[in-house]
């Protein structure tokens, strides 16, 4: 059972996620799937169950990264029916994806599609958010696949041994070096409130560098900082939290402190599932109305890939919230093992479910009733 973290005005549109063992796909079915080099990439061949008429795109991560098993999840697509042409396959460069949208739009747009059944296993934050944006402009319905890990990096062992011997790096106000800077995307950009203070919110991670890597490209006048809590392996939020210790105190006013843990941690109140989007929807709402008469809003969706998935939906409510997307020249590597619980969340047509949105969010913080129809 996923911990209920949003309000009554969400709970009957926002649609839950289910677990599944295996997706029927019908006629005009298309995965979309980005092959990273987790054991989880190739669990899309026992997640579906294709037809004769069954298509895929796949996304080649650019830097190359040798590690990465694009070629076997092709083979292995193949070898149960799943056809993926040369042209659907997809160049995807993280440091540079101003063309991609477009591309994957005019792929999308030549073939006869009904739905988009996207995994997002090993899909990157901002790729998630761009492929939901093709598919609301083209206006098709999608469906998302997510399995998780059965086991996560670092362990609490490595971690609490990394913590002794000094090697993890806590974000600060001070310069950092080692870090490539933030990704700007036009479609996610916004000219709205320039000139007025910067209220920077950012999820926070055990890739510390992510944090740093927006401080030193944005000095944001406020920072509102996100912590996650995991449905099993507790000790992370607790082990995030200390990483971010640091710069949490430096704007403690934005950051307020619930409780501390018994080893000294001070625990941030202000909190989001990593598995159920729709905490990170309402909380994002909740700041968002708090801060947008006076603040330019930055979001860095630099968290869980289903807390990518819900700051989507909030951009894409509010156009006015400008994206960017801090991205180090090196990661530590968090490698995950194993295939863990799988994860389905329809969320038809986004175009259906921003308008259902915009109506409860108007009533809920604005007391505006929407007209009848």
């Amino acid at each position: 059972m996923m911990t209920k973290l949003f309000p009554v005005f969400l709970e009957n549109i926002l649609p839950p996620l289910q677990r599944f063992q295996r997706l029927v796909l019908e006629d005009g079915d298309i995965i979309i799937h980005a092959p990273g080099f987790e054991d989880r990439t190739m669990d899309i061949t026992g997640a579906v169950l294709p037809n004769r008429s069954s298509r895929a795109v796949l996304f080649d991560y650019i830097p190359v990264d040798n590690a990465n098993r694009l070629s076997d999840v092709r083979v292995a697509l193949s070898n149960i029916g799943i056809n993926v042409s040369n042209d659907n396959t997809l160049k995807y460069n993280r440091f540079a994806p101003g063309e991609f949208e477009m591309q994957l739009q005019t792929i999308l747009q030549a073939q006869d599609i009904n739905r988009v059944i996207i995994d997002i296993s090993t899909m990157s934050k901002l790729l998630i958010i761009l492929v939901l944006n093709v598919c609301k402009r083209i206006d098709l319905p999608v469906r998302i696949l997510y399995c998780e890990a059965e086991k996560y990096g670092p362990s609490q062992e490595e971690f609490e041994r990394a913590k002794r011997d000094n090697e993890i790096h806590r974000p600060t106000l001070q310069i950092y070096d080692g870090v490539h800077g933030v990704v700007r995307v036009d479609s996610l950009a916004s000219v709205a409130m320039q000139g007025q203070p910067t209220a920077a919110i950012v999820f926070m991670s055990f890739n510390n560098v992510l944090t740093q890597v927006l401080l030193n490209s944005v000095y944001p006048s406020r920072l509102f900082l996100i912590n996650g809590v995991p449905p099993v392996h507790k000790w992370r939020e607790e082990a995030t939290a200390w990483i971010h210790d640091q710069v949490r105190n430096e704007w403690s006013e934005d950051n307020p402190v619930k409780s501390t843990s018994s080893s000294g941690v001070s625990m941030p109140k202000r909190v989001a599932s990593t598995l159920d989007y729709r905490g990170t929807v309402s909380l994002l709402l909740q700041l968002y109305w708090q801060l947008s008469a006076n603040h330019r809003i930055l979001l860095a969706p630099s968290g869980s890939k289903l807390q990518a998935v819900g700051s989507y939906i909030v951009k894409a409510l509010h156009p006015d919230i400008h994206i960017e997307y801090p991205s180090p020249k090196g990661f530590f590597k968090n490698y995950s093992w194993g295939l863990g619980q799988r994860w389905l969340l329809d969320l038809g047509r986004l175009s259906v479910l921003l308008l259902a949105l915009s109506g409860a969010e108007k009533k809920e913080y604005l007391e505006i009733q929407a007209p009848e129809n």
